[in-house]
């Protein structure tokens, strides 16, 4: 055996000695860190909710050893209409195994209204005592389903408050930096920790990013021969060290099957191509593509879908791709030019052609909302059109968003949903004939909790969990438009019983205006 043979044969034995007693030690560092978890650096960011937790001591806290970090968020309780007690009668296990059985939602409002929950920051919910990741289970559900949505920046920035990060903790925050390219602090914790699945991979990476191609290769070889590594990840990290290796398997790759670290390799490396439903997660990688392109604008719309991209961003990407390549411009880019070009001219009839058509693609593409945001100033100036179907258009798209003027409070319409957006929107509850079973439950409900007539029981409702609750009606509506009547009625109800009537009228309003905006465009 020459000098390089037993040379290579010692950094092989050495590696496999340095991994096996790196995991052992490891492992049982975070078992014990795990009970003496300080959770989270105390910062002044954290809200008033999570500092009073940090500072109050209670017998609770001190019989766990740790501080209960399932609460903590980046929007204070007093800035959201949710009430203080959100969380703080239900468990952590019933709230996580709610939260990870939560569908996809369709309307803007309840997408709306679930991302804030995932984000608020409110007392925490009880511990389940014995159950595994106890005292932050709760906060890895909202952090997957963050992940999930495509939230990937507000997910980093609640990792980041984890000084300690357990290993399941590690685990997303790996996730995160695969999907956003911003590695260096996780990279920086990477050798802290045991190589649980995923880990060796990541730690790859890390050393790639470094340099250090010799250190790289050999924990590729290393990890292969423990078979740490499955077909896929194999030729993923081998052509991702040595890009002259191609092979044509990696074209067959389908992202869905991928998981982040290995969207990472191959999305760094090869041109991917994204199939027609895109997960969330991996269309915030593609919408930071540096140049307009028809992916990026579908990840982008998919992401402000979920109420994750803001209509300015959304729109300004429009406008951008459209000046890039007019040929190759899809439906939306140019309807959105069209819209423009209709708003300056004086014809009323060229404004209702374009915005009937502009409202029929985008309430396809779920992003009503974010059309009626964008346009309101121009829709204000539509309040007096003599084309009584321009206005009635105008308020209805007007009625989504919360930038109501005095002028849209005098309006009247020959439509009745149309007066009932404006009275919702105005909150005069009268009871008219002409009204839809919405509008008369909407008004109903509203007149209950302004009579103070809503059943209640004082005892009942300090021991009510709310935030179950309020889970539960956002899951009633999953169907969005198409939601049975008594579902709804169930949903809003339930809403209007832990207090939330104002949740009520804008989920109520989104769904009467879409009806109503449905009617208007196939009206010719």
């Amino acid at each position: 055996m020459n000098k390089q043979q037993v040379r290579a044969f010692f950094l092989f034995f050495l590696a496999l000695v340095i991994i096996f007693s790196k995991t052992y030690s490891d492992e049982s560092k975070h078992q014990n860190a795990l009970k003496e978890y300080n959770g989270i650096g105390k910062t002044s960011f954290i809200s008033k909710s999570s500092n009073s937790i940090l500072d109050k001591k209670n017998v609770e806290e001190n019989f766990l050893g740790e501080i209960n970090v399932n609460g903590i968020g980046l929007i204070s309780i007093e800035r959201t209409k949710f009430p203080s007690d959100l969380w703080k009668n239900s468990t952590e296990k019933v709230l996580s195994e709610k939260l990870n059985s939560i569908p996809s939602f369709t309307l803007t409002s309840t997408n709306k209204i679930f991302k804030r929950l995932l984000l608020v920051d409110a007392k925490p919910p009880l511990n389940s005592i014995g159950v595994k990741n106890m005292g932050y289970l709760f906060l890895l559900s909202r952090i997957d389903k963050l992940i999930n949505l495509g939230a990937i920046d507000e997910a980093e920035e609640i990792l980041n408050y984890i000084k300690e990060p357990s290993v399941e903790l590690m685990k997303r925050r790996i996730q995160v930096a695969s999907l956003n390219g911003r590695l260096s602090k996780t990279c920086a914790l990477a050798n802290k920790y045991p190589n649980f699945k995923g880990m060796l991979q990541f730690k790859i990476i890390c050393l790639v990013r470094k340099n250090d191609w010799q250190a790289a290769a050999l924990a590729f070889t290393v990890g292969s021969s423990l078979k740490q590594f499955d077909e896929k990840e194999k030729k993923l990290l081998l052509n991702y060290l040595d890009p002259d290796i191609e092979t044509n398997s990696l074209y067959n790759i389908e992202i869905n099957d991928l998981s982040p670290t290995s969207f990472y390799l191959m999305h760094g490396k090869k041109e991917l191509i994204p199939p027609e439903i895109l997960p969330n997660k991996y269309a915030y990688a593609f919408s930071l593509l540096g140049i307009p392109s028809k992916i990026r604008i579908k990840s982008m719309e998919q992401l402000a879908s979920k109420y994750v991209v803001s209509a300015n961003t959304l729109f300004s990407l429009y406008r951008s791709s459209l000046i890039e390549d007019k040929e190759s411009s899809n439906d939306a880019t140019i309807v959105v030019m069209q819209l423009e070009q209709a708003f300056n001219s004086d014809s009323e009839y060229r404004k209702l052609l374009a915005l009937k058509q502009a409202t029929e693609i985008f309430q396809k593409k779920k992003l009503l909302v974010h059309l009626s945001n964008e346009y309101a100033h121009e829709l204000k100036n539509l309040y007096y059109s003599d084309d009584k179907r321009l206005k009635d258009l105008a308020i209805a798209l007007l009625s989504l968003t919360d930038g109501m003027t005095n002028e849209f409070f005098i309006m009247k319409s020959s439509n009745p949903d149309i007066n009932c957006l404006i009275d919702i929107k105005k909150k005069v509850f009268i009871k008219h004939e002409t009204d839809s079973r919405l509008c008369e439950l909407v008004k109903k409900l509203n007149i209950e909790i302004i009579k103070k007539s809503f059943p209640t029981n004082r005892t009942l409702d300090a021991q009510m969990e709310k935030g179950l609750i309020l889970l539960e009606s956002l899951n009633l509506l999953e169907n969005g438009l198409s939601t049975e009547f008594e579902e709804v009625k169930l949903s809003l109800s339930m809403l209007t019983k832990i207090g939330l009537i104002d949740l009520v009228n804008e989920i109520s309003v989104e769904l009467i205006a879409l009806n109503t905006l449905k009617k208007l465009v196939r009206n010719k």
